[in-house]
């Protein structure tokens, strides 16, 4: 008896189970796969595209800076999800993550040696099977078919960064000297080593990198390379190559900035996650851009509060050589506009919130939430008819399946209009 109740009790388990089904489902879309045809790769890459989540619904003078990788399976999801989620914390500008998945990501890597690098073997001996010698096809399909794409159908600016790790990381090197244009900032990590590979045996990849800076002195970029420190620990040449680069690299420093790092704690790939992060800094200092604390202090100098937002934008975007926008809205973040118009609106400080407000719809004249919250300014300013106007506006703008918003806007509406 003992037995049969266990067993019936399995089978009443199992069959809960098998009938439970989720009430809703929705596919989640982070980015999509695209493919151009090249003239220059035989086996034409695809690329993973992420583009920020306010994308769609912010106007065309808003462009983004582009962030380049070469390894879809290691870098694609990573760096989207960093970018992501400090673009949409006010920690960085949001940008474009593209993810170029490589038929062999060991191709692109320019022909090297294991000169100074500290591998096994003589310094004499290519490099087999790291950097096979393709990196001018990968130049060309970036500079004359995957960029010029982008810039006809995305909205990217010109500052572009480059993520690369372990052979990848080669290919940035290559293009510090090969193509110094194509990249603004390079990230490379598991790298300290691959600066002491060269183009002949006799040379590495800092005395090709010096060469290029020497021809552009004021140049302005950013190089940022990292490697586990057990790594280093196990073979200490790299501790002498990253004291070397940067040695080699002090005469550029007022615009051309370095930093290099062993990283404790994390392995060879693992490493990326905090080095992905440092690199971050060094492009976007914290210091500059833990914004949510400069929007509260700029609110509480007065008047004019937009126009003091802006000038701190314009400061940020002179510090990184392109145009950078306030957020519009952030969740649960005190550094963006909306925010901001909603504690000066409560404040009773209409005319700052309302220059606020006016400033989010310009910028995303299809949010409902934008128009809304200037209505509700109106209304608590009694401006009743004006008020009735941008709720009816916002009604026809909000999504259907967002009936919390539909039915606040409609009982707004029908409260107003009997006064």
């Amino acid at each position: 008896m003992q037995f049969l109740c266990y067993i019936l009790l399995i089978l009443g388990v199992v069959t809960a189970k098998a009938t439970e089904q989720p009430l809703s489902k929705k596919p989640l879309v982070k980015g999509k796969t695209l493919s151009i045809a090249s003239q220059y790769i035989e086996q034409t890459p695809s690329f993973d595209l992420y583009l920020p989540s306010d994308y769609h619904i912010t106007t065309s003078q808003r462009t983004y800076p582009l962030i380049v990788t070469l390894d879809g399976w290691l870098l694609s999801e990573t760096t989207h999800g960093v970018v992501n989620h400090l673009g949409n914390t006010a920690s960085m500008p949001k940008a474009i993550v593209v993810s170029i998945h490589s038929h062999d990501r060991f191709a692109w890597g320019p022909e090297l040696y294991i000169s100074q690098s500290g591998w096994q073997g003589d310094k004499t001996e290519r490099i087999a099977g790291f950097a096979k010698g393709h990196s001018q096809s990968m130049i060309n399909y970036l500079q004359k078919e995957l960029l010029p794409f982008l810039k006809s159908q995305y909205r990217v600016n010109d500052f572009r960064i480059f993520v690369g790790a372990s052979p990848t990381a080669a290919f940035g090197l290559h293009t510090l000297a090969a193509a110094p244009d194509l990249f603004n900032a390079h990230f490379l990590f598991a790298a300290t080593d691959v600066i002491g590979q060269g183009y002949t045996p006799d040379t590495s990849m800092i005395d090709a990198i010096v060469k290029s800076l020497a021809k552009n002195p004021h140049r302005k970029g950013y190089l940022y390379v990292a490697s586990a420190k057990r790594e280093a620990e196990e073979n200490p040449v790299r501790y002498t190559l990253s004291k070397k680069l940067q040695e080699a690299l002090a005469p550029y420093s007022k615009t051309f900035k370095v930093r290099v790092e062993h990283i404790d704690n994390f392995g060879h790939y693992p490493m990326i996650i905090p080095g992905l992060l440092s690199a971050i800094d060094l492009v976007f200092p914290r210091k500059d851009w833990d914004i949510g604390k400069k929007f509260i202090e700029l609110e509480q100098q007065g008047d004019n509060t937009l126009k003091r937002i802006l000038e701190y934008y314009e400061l940020l975007s002179r510090q990184v050589g392109f145009t950078v926008y306030p957020n519009l809205n952030l969740t649960s973040n005190a550094a963006c506009i909306r925010s901001s118009a909603q504690r000066l609106r409560g404040q009773g400080r209409y005319k700052d919130a309302d220059e606020l407000f006016n400033y989010w719809i310009a910028q995303s004249p299809n949010s409902a939430s934008a128009v809304a919250g200037l209505g509700v300014s109106k209304a608590r300013q009694e401006n009743t008819e004006e008020a009735v106007s941008l709720y009816r506006d916002a009604l026809k703008i909000t999504k259907p399946d967002n009936l919390r918003m539909r039915t606040w806007l409609e009982s707004q509406i029908k409260t107003l209009s009997k006064q």
